[in-house]
Order: structure tokens, then C-alpha cells, then sequence
């Protein structure tokens, strides 16, 4: 086989323009383009990326958001138990300490109110003792001589004045004029009596006004502004009275 090489060297020229122009006509604008198609796909997949990797940070942080709002939730939902546990625990002790001033209050009233009656029936078992009493001296006042309801009493009238203090006794000397009490009008030596007696436990004249009182039974009292001496039966009543309720007020 014979080669012809001026043709080949001009086909080979040939060859080599055409790469050339196509180089640089045609290779180069698509390489620029595919380059360009390149490097806009590469920015599209960063801002994709980016764009991932911000929905994934936003995700996260919702995530993060949700479980605070979790444990907030699960801690105010502990609070609030806690607090309606400790709530119901004081509501229970305020009702069992109101129920137990109530009942001890109860139990106070029901104290009183049975001390009360017990004492309405003490005052009246010891006014009925002594009413009894005043009549059975009524009807032996009415077997007794009529002076007996004065003159016997003179003397421990007298009597009453010395157990004075010497004190109280001279004031009550100085309250001039004293009033004598006694359960009738007195004879004129009933008085003459009152006088002799009354003079001598002072020890000095004293001078006096006679008042009635039917309820003294027997008996006289002579009292003035700072004193009073009684020597009575109606007296006597009064102090069984007292004795059979107790200084307080209470049954022996």
C-alpha cells in the first residue's frame, strides 16, 4: 500500500483546525456552560444545605423549646400537687382544730350550764331550808313571850360592838345619830336597856334613833355610815343561808 503524505499532511491539517475550532467554538462555551450549570448546581445544593441545615437547627431548638416547655409544665403541674396536698393538708388540721375548739367549747357551755343548774338548785335547796326555817322561828315566835324578841338580843348587840376594832368602833361612835333596828316599837325600858348596854361597849353615851323592820323576826341591828352590828334572827337565817352555799357561792 502506497501512502500519499502531501495528503495526509493536509488532512491532518484539516483534523487539527477543525479541533481547533472546535476548541474554541464549541468545547470551551459548553465547558463554560456546563462549569456555569456546575457551579450554579453547587450553590443550589449549599443554600440547600444550608437551608437543611437551618430547618434542622430550627428543629432542634423547637425540639429543645418543646421539652423545657415539658419539664416547666411537669414541674408547675408538681407545684401546683404540692401545693394543693400541703392546702388540704392544712384545710384537714384547721377543721380538726376548729372541730376541737368546738367541742371544747361544747363541753365548756355544757360545763357551765350544768354548774349553773347546779347551783340554781343549791341556792334554792339552801333558800328553801331557810324559808322553812323562818317559819318554824315564826310559829315559835308566837309561843315565845313578846319581850324575848328584844331583850334577849341586847346583850350580844353589845357584844357585837365590843368585837369591833378599836378603830372601827370609834368611827362608828362619832356617827351620831346611829340607827337601832328592831322588829317591833321598843318599851320605853327595852330602850333604857339598848342605852345601858350600848353606852358601856362604847364607853360613852351614845345617842341613837329606833327604826321597825317586822322582817329581823328577833332580834336588833344598829349600823351607821361605816358600820353595822347584827344580832338577829333574820341575820342568823342569812348566815345558814351563806354557810350551806359555800363562801363562793357554792354548796358545801
Amino acid at each position: 500500500m502506497k501512502i500519499d503524505w502531501s495528503t495526509l499532511a493536509l488532512q491532518t491539517l484539516n483534523a487539527l483546525i477543525l479541533v481547533w475550532l472546535l476548541a474554541r467554538f464549541l468545547f470551551r462555551p459548553v465547558a463554560n456552560m456546563i462549569a456555569e450549570r456546575q457551579a450554579s448546581a453547587n450553590a443550589l445544593i449549599r443554600d440547600a444545605n444550608a437551608a437543611k441545615l437551618a430547618a434542622q437547627a430550627e428543629r432542634d431548638g423547637l425540639q429543645a423549646e418543646r421539652e423545657q416547655l415539658g419539664a416547666q409544665r411537669a414541674q408547675a403541674f408538681a407545684t401546683i400537687e404540692a401545693d394543693a396536698r400541703a392546702q388540704h393538708t392544712a384545710l384537714l388540721e384547721a377543721a380538726r382544730d376548729e372541730a376541737e375548739r368546738l367541742r371544747a367549747r361544747a363541753d365548756a357551755d355544757r360545763r357551765r350550764e350544768r354548774a349553773a343548774q347546779d347551783e340554781a338548785a343549791s341556792a334554792a335547796a339552801a333558800r328553801l331550808a331557810v324559808d322553812i326555817a323562818g317559819k318554824l322561828l315564826d310559829r315559835l315566835l308566837e309561843r315565845l313571850p313578846e319581850d324575848m324578841r328584844v331583850a334577849g338580843f341586847v346583850d350580844g348587840l353589845a357584844d357585837g360592838v365590843r368585837r369591833l376594832s378599836p378603830g372601827a368602833r370609834s368611827a362608828m361612835a362619832e356617827d351620831v345619830p346611829l340607827r337601832l333596828v328592831a322588829p317591833r316599837a321598843l318599851t320605853p325600858d327595852e330602850r333604857a336597856a339598848c342605852e345601858a348596854a350600848l353606852t358601856a361597849a362604847f364607853a360613852q353615851p351614845l345617842a341613837f334613833e329606833t327604826d321597825i323592820d317586822g322582817t329581823l323576826l328577833a332580834g336588833l341591828e344598829l349600823s351607821g355610815p361605816h358600820a353595822v352590828v347584827r344580832n338577829s334572827w333574820r341575820d342568823q337565817l342569812e348566815q345558814i343561808h351563806d354557810g350551806l352555799r359555800g363562801d363562793d357561792g357554792h354548796e358545801r
